[in-house]
């Protein structure tokens, strides 16, 4: 195809054999410098053909298309022209769902239109661009100096105890065993602890039985001894793991670095024909589906980000939930989905409810969003995580992109009704407020997340 035109190779500044992380890299790379934002209103006709062109060579079958009209097929997909007045006056009346990036097919391959976001409004992505998401700190990740403190005395009478019911003790063996290697699989309790204890047990039980041995006592007691003050370490152990750490460190320490996401988005949908019609389930989840693939595609740069989708709704068993919490230091957003038609919206402020269409038109939908963040705020100082700060969002995904979404909020309530633009831009916002907050993953927070899903 012989031109005086760029290619979209050379428009964005890779070669034709570019793989796609090399095509995203080098698009946000110049989109943050050509952004009309950034660089005036005179580039936007070029940040449009940059736009053109990621579109085009992030998608196999385009890029197909386009590689074989190089070679001298007829072009399918032409670019648009960066001298073109027209086209650029018609782009800038555009919303930023229509010309910004996408998140791409094989994240989220459902029915919904990908809406476009400016990634020129997302520092993050430079700030942590090549930073691993496993270099993230585990904050409060341990036990508390009295549960160490409980789990070493509780050990240490029971060594004694056991001595004196040695017998008895033995009887606990089969259901003891079982805890014994729960706690040491899961590795929550310090090994520390663990290994000073059945060290001090062992030891002073072989010495027991020697002595025994040499002055031609019984050397059963001592050992029958023995067996009974590890199975009592065993038993105290197991206490602390049962009451101060399974609850509260739900989260693996060893799933923490490199896992992002818990949960299927939408899975508290799949009988919700019985509550909903076939549509309105089918929208719910591909919402949720939607909004969990955006979350993890512009937030996920940012270490300290920890997505847990489907967790209960607090204080009862109707069926009703909340669709994602992200959770980043010590913030956590709990957010709802929804995908709808274009139209006017609006939260109503003191209320569970969303007001639908124009003045003298009104219809609503219910929206329970307001009264979970409330309760969740009260469960988070309960559960003494009284220093987690929160915020509410209900995310409204479009059906269509042909007409517009107008959302607004009657008062500065707990929860915001946003487009999936603002949702991502306010969080990766708020989230890197502070870096070493960004950079840091709460277990306790966490845990107590999962402990919320179903």
């Amino acid at each position: 195809m012989p031109t005086s035109e760029p290619t979209l190779y050379e428009v964005l500044g890779v070669a034709p054999d570019a793989d796609p992380a090399e095509i995203k890299a080098a698009f946000r790379k110049r989109a943050r410098k050509m952004h009309p934002d950034v660089a005036g209103d005179e580039m936007r006709s070029f940040y449009l053909l940059l736009q053109h062109a990621h579109e085009v060579l992030s998608e196999p079958g385009r890029r197909a298309e386009y590689d074989r009209s190089l070679r001298g097929g007829a072009p399918s997909s032409s670019p648009p022209p960066p001298d073109s007045e027209t086209r650029a006056g018609a782009a800038s009346e555009e919303p930023p769902a229509v010309w910004g990036e996408r998140v791409p097919d094989d994240v989220y391959g459902g029915p919904l239109p990908r809406e476009g976001h400016d990634i020129s409004r997302m520092p993050w992505l430079r700030s942590f661009e090549g930073v691993e998401r496993s270099s993230a700190v585990i904050t409060h990740g341990g036990l508390r100096w009295w549960q160490t403190a409980l789990i070493g005395a509780g050990g240490l009478v029971l060594v004694a105890v056991s001595y004196l019911l040695s017998p008895l003790v033995v009887l606990l063996v089969p259901g003891l065993l079982w805890a014994v290697l729960r706690i040491w699989w899961i590795r929550r309790v310090p090994e520390v602890i663990c290994v000073l204890l059945l060290a001090f047990a062992l030891l002073s039980g072989v010495m027991a039985t020697l002595v025994a041995v040499v002055q031609g006592q019984a050397w059963q007691w001592p050992v029958l001894g023995t067996i009974g003050s590890l199975l009592g370490i065993f038993a105290a152990l197991w206490a602390v793991y049962d009451l101060a750490v399974r609850e509260p460190l739900r989260a693996r320490r060893r799933d923490i670095p490199q896992g992002f996401s818990w949960g299927e988005p939408g899975q508290n949908l799949a009988d919700g024909q019985g509550r909903f019609s076939l549509d309105a389930t089918l929208d719910g989840i591909e919402g949720e589906r939607l909004t969990a693939a955006e979350l993890a595609w512009f937030l996920g740069a940012i270490p300290g980000v920890r997505l847990v989708n489907s967790i209960e709704f607090p204080g009862t068993s109707s069926g009703a939930d909340v669709d994602h919490a992200v959770a980043c230091g010590d913030k956590v957003a709990f957010i709802d989905s929804k995908a709808w038609k274009p139209g006017q919206y609006a939260l109503v402020d003191g209320q569970d409810a969303i007001r639908v269409g124009a003045a003298g038109a009104w219809d609503y939908h219910a929206a329970h969003m307001p009264t979970a963040v409330r309760l969740y705020q009260a469960l988070l100082v309960k559960r003494r995580l009284r220093g987690v700060e929160v915020r509410g969002f209900i995310v409204v995904h479009p059906k269509s992109l042909a007409e517009p979404l107008r959302l607004s909020n009657d008062g500065p309530g707990p929860v915001r009704l946003v487009t999936a633009q603002e949702l991502i831009t306010e969080l990766g916002a708020w989230f890197t407020e502070d870096e070493d907050s960004a950079r840091s993953v709460n277990r306790r927070l966490l845990s107590f997340l999962l402990r919320s899903g179903r």
